[in-house]
């Protein structure tokens, strides 16, 4: 449900949080302090000193006022866009959580909470929770960012996707000839030995046997240099670059003609089903997601807009009006300084 958001009332509200009542002065501990003007003192001195809250407020809010209440509204805002996707930030804040900790350990092998706690505060996190408030932050604002940049795609962008980088999935197997060593000499043999494996595989063939079965009488002959495969089904993205772009130029049925290099070593692929490319329907939503990382990710002004965009769906308004200036400031200043650099 959209709500109004009054800066003014939470800036008020923050203060009163962040400020108790300070009292130097001896005999009056249960009244509050008046200034001239009437309003009431938040901090009073020996020397009669006084300061309320519209005082300091009016100092913070043209320092890092804006920037602190920010934090807040966005904070509001976005725990009330994604409430329906609480389950699925569960998810991810606890993964985060076990991920940190998982780097802490100590000499054996238990979690470490003050190295993980010494190692926050020296990235400036106060606690555990204070990093975590700051990831789950950060995960909210780029789910924005990418929403936001998903009603910027056009269809012809998402066609193009779809025709190019959408793939069927693909079921074989490989043989693996890694190199024993690093040297040029190693690594030349592992490919001779990949060359003596597919004529070996052709031979087989040429005599009735079954390709399938040829790459199988590999799997006896398995060893740590040369390893036999069943790869099930995959895609594109499933393997590294170079094993993919070779598998996909083979037809159903094919093997490899040459051996394909890869940072593993040197394969020979053999390709025995290629199944149905999935209709522009059902990934259409995948598909957009990518290209929207995309744009975030090449676009750092998009995050700035999103959460502009938000504050306005969500009827933030600035009352005061040296606050609102200075915000319109503080987003053209954000979109220019991103465009600039990029």
């Amino acid at each position: 449900m959209k709500k109004n958001i009054n800066l003014i009332i939470i800036a008020i509200l923050a203060i009163a949080v962040i400020c108790e009542t300070i009292y130097i002065a001896s005999g009056k501990a249960n009244m509050i302090p008046k200034l001239e003007n009437g309003e009431e003192a938040i901090v009073e001195l020996n020397d009669g000193t006084k300061y309320s809250a519209t005082e300091i407020w009016n100092e913070i809010k043209l320092s890092n006022g804006l920037t602190n209440l920010l934090d807040k509204v966005d904070s509001k805002i976005l725990e009330e866009e994604y409430k329906d996707a609480q389950a699925d930030i569960n998810t991810y804040m606890q993964t985060a959580e076990l991920s940190i900790k998982a780097q802490y350990k100590d000499d054996n092998g238990n979690y470490d909470e003050k190295a993980l706690t010494d190692a926050l505060q020296n990235y400036g996190y106060s606690s555990l929770d204070a990093y975590l408030k700051t990831v789950k932050s950060n995960y909210l604002t780029n789910k924005a960012a990418t929403d936001y940049a998903k009603t910027l795609l056009t269809d012809s962008e998402i066609k193009a996707y779809y025709k190019s980088d959408i793939k069927p999935d693909l079921t074989g197997v490989h043989i693996l000839v890694k190199p024993t060593a690093t040297d040029d000499a190693s690594v030349a043999a592992a490919k001779t030995k990949a060359e003596e494996i597919i004529k070996d595989i052709n031979k087989k063939v040429q005599t009735g046997m079954k390709i399938e079965d040829a790459f199988k009488t590999y799997d006896e002959d398995s060893d740590d240099a040369t390893l036999y495969q069943d790869l099930g089904t995959f895609n594109y993205a499933d393997m590294v670059e170079d094993f993919s772009k070779a598998a996909y130029d083979l037809k159903e049925g094919q093997m490899s003609k040459t051996p394909v290099k890869t940072s593993y070593g040197y394969h020979v692929i053999l390709i025995t089903k290629v199944g149905e490319k999935k209709s522009l329907d059902d990934v259409k939503e995948e598909i957009k997601t990518k290209l929207a990382e995309k744009k975030v990710e090449n676009d750092s002004t998009i995050s700035i807009t999103a959460m502009d965009k938000l504050r306005e769906k969500y009827g933030m308004k600035i009352i005061d009006s040296e606050l609102s200036e200075r915000y319109k400031r503080y987003i053209n200043y954000q979109l220019n300084q991103k465009s600039s650099n990029q």
